[in-house]
């Protein structure tokens, strides 16, 4: 099951996809034992346009369960949103006249 969690923190909406990984060069088997976790996968826009769209910068482990690798993605992404690193003024702010 491929699910995509969205939500919307400081006007960005923030999608977080986990998806299974296996470790090593080699192609995974089916088996169940080779599989090794989630790791999460990032997209974070505003008004139509992505300004994020990734795997986390830095080395993660994969995580155990999808819940986690979302909810540990999740509160990466949201720390990011909290700096606005991505230019313009906060959402809310009135445009203009």
């Amino acid at each position: 099951m491929n699910t995509v969690r969205t939500e919307q923190k400081n006007g960005y909406e923030i999608r977080v996809k986990a998806v299974r990984v296996h470790r090593g060069a080699r192609a995974a088997p089916p088996r169940e034992h080779a599989f090794d976790g989630y790791v999460p996968l990032i997209e974070i826009a505003r008004d139509g346009e992505v300004y994020v769209d990734w795997h986390r910068p830095k080395p993660c482990p994969p995580r155990t369960t999808r819940d986690e690798a979302e909810a540990d993605a999740l509160a990466y992404a949201t720390r990011l949103v909290e700096r606005r690193p991505f230019g313009g003024p906060p959402p809310g702010l009135p445009a203009a006249a």
